[in-house]
């Protein structure tokens, strides 16, 4: 009797271990950025998927395809053409540029349904897709947990943290599919914030160029974002889609304070538009010829403004910051 209470006492333990390992769950809310405030309508309109928010002042994108603005619509957008891993919204960051000191980068945060406990290990994995504008890939792509919200003043500089996920097996170059992040790390305890991005500056970031859209920087989709205690919650698998053709087309300097030059390099006619991040028309000019075109652009507001390049039925998209230097 008592050896039978034993081999009782012993199975219920490994059943409960297990029932509560079944019920695992991602610990991250709206993973996969399909719960919105509203549809967005403009550029750098996180605040419209819920619970996510910006840790500095770069400006993440939210796109989905309730949007009624094609720069931030899903598959087709601003940035070129993907269709969300699962649902129908992403993000995007800007997690790269080729300035000399300069070093922009954008960052999304959200707060984990349970803060993480000391000495546990966790599962960690997100999914990105460098934009078909982009030149360069990067590396270092990561995820830091802090125990605290950051709220960083600025957008000059990487986040000056260590993460505790961060590739490390090559340049994340695919413009077609969705590329696996992942990793597992233990816990100090209390950690209750995940942040997204790459917390290098440029002389520290793995950086590869991988076409010649003479656009200087690199801009990832993120999608499917998943924190567990166990290994399997946050493995999936991965999309798939075609790459756009490219434009020959160079736009600087980035940012700018008082004109913009775009370079024509395929002397080809093209229509060109500016606008602001409320969709706001700031300059409109079509059939241009020149191989150098200068635009005036001082008395543009300080802020994110976009610039449309449309050559020969293709369409480019340039994400541009405005500001005193």
């Amino acid at each position: 009797m008592i050896l039978f209470q034993r081999y009782l006492s012993l199975f219920l333990a490994i059943w409960i271990f297990s029932a509560l390992k079944g019920n695992s769950q991602n610990l991250v809310p709206n993973p996969s950025f399909e719960d919105t405030v509203s549809c967005p309508s403009t550029l750098a309109d996180l605040t419209q998927t819920s619970f996510w928010n910006a840790p500095t002042q770069g400006s993440p994108d939210y796109f989905n395809s309730c949007a009624n603005n094609i720069l931030i619509d899903v598959p087709n957008n601003g940035f070129g053409t993907q269709f969300a891993l699962s649902g129908n919204g992403y993000v995007g960051i800007q997690v790269y540029d080729t300035q000399n000191v300069y070093s922009y980068r954008e960052y999304i945060q959200v707060q984990l349904d349970q803060t993480l406990l000391v000495g546990q290990k966790y599962w960690v994995s997100f999914n990105a897709s460098l934009s078909d504008m982009n030149d360069y890939g990067i590396q270092e792509l990561g995820a830091y947990f802090s125990t605290t919200q950051i709220n960083e003043n600025s957008m000059d500089t990487a986040l000056m943290v260590t993460p505790q996920i961060e590739f490390s097996d090559g340049v994340i170059s695919d413009k077609n599919g969705w590329s696996q992040i992942s990793g597992s790390f233990v816990a100090a305890g209390n950690e209750s914030h995940i942040i997204i991005g790459n917390f290098n500056r440029k002389q520290t970031t793995t950086s590869t160029q991988v076409s010649s859209n003479n656009i200087n920087y690199a801009y990832y989709y993120i999608d499917d974002v998943c924190v567990a205690d166990d290994s399997l919650t946050c493995t999936r698998p991965l999309g798939y889609l075609e790459e756009n053709a490219a434009i020959n087309f160079t736009v600087y300097p980035n940012p700018t304070s008082n004109f913009l030059i775009v370079s024509n390099e395929g002397q080809e006619p093209y229509d060109i538009t500016i606008y602001n991040v409320l969709g706001q028309l700031l300059y409109s000019e079509n059939g241009i010829i020149d191989t150098k075109k200068q635009i005036d652009c001082q008395n543009y507001a300080n802020g994110v403004i976009m610039i449309s390049i449309k050559s020969n039925e293709k369409v480019l998209y340039y994400k541009f910051l405005k500001s005193k230097l």
